[in-house]
């Protein structure tokens, strides 16, 4: 059984492999103009922080890094193991507990319990435990750390697994009803030497994540409508996710003409694909001018893009420029497209697959799907690079979880050409 268990994992790796090198390939010319734009539109403050509901969370500190999951609440980083480090995993999300925390006291308390009831003493063997709260007199929250052998993995030498476990829990300092929480995590060999430890990057991760309003949704009107700019582009935002589009139109002027770029930028992407007004590239072009000048990333890639795709407004040596900037300066969007025109050699510039490679993993590191499977096609394909199927099928099931259709596509093919064929039972007779 375990032989042919082994045998149809091969066998489904290897139809992945097959199929994403025949697929990927041919999907990875430029995708249409609207439907690249659509799915981006401005989140974060700045290169690197991501906005959530409750807070905004700084992406952490370093190289390689993936964002793996998002929702409203919550964000998982990933980090594969290299020369410094085991692999490393770092969350962060707000929640509402099942009763109402007031005190710091409480705070650890209930972490406390929830560390005893939430550990499976069946799989981890504890090795040490902290809890201590915060000494910051402005801040309500608890640190702590857990050490624990996994005792359901082995490691090469067959012994259990180490987890090193950095947390801080907070109440939210205008919401107290609802606690914000992070941790980093490394996993590894225990015996593994040279290694890094991890307090610091848990430290400096923590310290990145910025509590705010808790609004959601047309909580935002009441701020919005005293005049609030950061509240006017958050409900623009909610309704534009709600077709509520000719009303979000209006509080992005308004957001707009106060000299929010992020309101711009959103004014020039719809615009530029057509969404909640009629389209008009030239239009896209002021908004997006504007906000790009302020060295606004979002915008910067944004007009790249429509400067080297529109046909309306074609420039692509000024295309080039902004592509470059945009990349330079942070933003996914322009990451990921310098990396196809490196690749393919477009808009005038030279073919060079290896740099290309390079600015196309920058993007998927910070959560680009699309980037994502094309970093995937590039890697099964040893286009810039050599060929590297274990990390090829690592990008394409980031890209899949993200809901990148082809992607999903590939993986269901490589599941269903993997099964085995039922046996024929024999003819009666015979």
């Amino acid at each position: 059984m375990d032989g042919a268990l082994q045998e149809s994992k091969r066998a489904y790796h290897g139809n992945t492999m097959k199929i994403l090198r025949i697929a990927v390939l041919a999907c990875l010319a430029l995708v249409p103009v609207t439907a690249r734009a659509q799915a981006y539109a401005p989140a974060e403050d700045k290169p690197g922080r991501v906005v959530l509901v409750p807070m905004s969370v700084e992406r952490p500190a370093g190289p390689g890094w993936a964002l793996v999951r998002r929702t409203d609440t919550d964000l998982t980083f990933l980090h594969p193991a290299d020369k410094e480090h085991n692999s490393l995993v770092a969350i962060a999300g707000g929640k509402v507990p099942d009763k109402r925390l007031r005190s710091i006291e409480e705070l650890a308390a209930q972490l406390r319990q929830d560390l005893k009831e939430k550990t499976d003493l069946k799989r981890f063997e504890v090795l040490a435990e902290e809890v201590r709260t915060d000494a910051a007199p402005n801040r309500k929250c608890v640190r702590y750390r857990q050490q624990a052998r996994d005792l359901a993995t082995a490691s090469a030498n067959s012994k259990a697994q180490l987890i090193d476990l950095h947390g801080q829990i907070c109440l939210h300092p205008t919401d107290g009803g609802i606690v914000l929480a992070a941790t980093l995590s490394e996993r590894g060999p225990a015996d593994r030497t040279g290694k890094q430890a991890i307090a610091e990057l848990a430290e400096r991760f923590f310290n990145g994540i910025h509590p705010h309003a808790p609004l959601k949704g047309k909580d935002w009107q009441a701020l919005a409508e005293q005049g609030d700019v950061n509240a006017q582009v958050w409900l623009a935002r909610h309704l534009l996710l709600t077709n509520e589009l000719e009303e979000a139109v209006v509080w992005l002027v308004r957001a707009a003409d106060k000299g929010s770029v992020e309101a711009q930028t959103l004014l020039g992407l719809s615009y530029f694909t057509g969404r909640a007004v009629t389209r008009s590239p030239e239009e896209a072009l002021k908004w997006l001018r504007l906000a790009a000048g302020k060295n606004y990333p979002k915008a910067e890639g944004l007009l790249g893009l429509a400067l080297v795709t529109a046909a309306e407004v074609r420039n692509e040596e000024e295309g080039r420029r902004w592509v470059r900037k945009a990349a330079a300066d942070g933003d996914p969007l322009g990451q990921g497209l310098l990396g196809d025109l490196l690749i393919f050699g477009k808009a005038g510039v030279e073919k060079n697959e290896a740099e290309g490679l390079a600015w196309t993993r920058k993007a998927a590191e910070q959560g680009d799907a699309r980037a994502q499977y094309m970093l995937a096609g590039l890697l099964a394909n040893g286009v810039g690079v050599q060929k590297n199927p274990v990390e090829s099928r690592f990008w394409l099931e980031l890209a899949a979880v993200q809901g990148h259709a082809e992607a999903r596509k590939i993986l269901e093919q490589a599941r269903r050409s993997s099964r085995p064929t039922p046996a024929t039972p024999p003819a009666e007779g015979k």
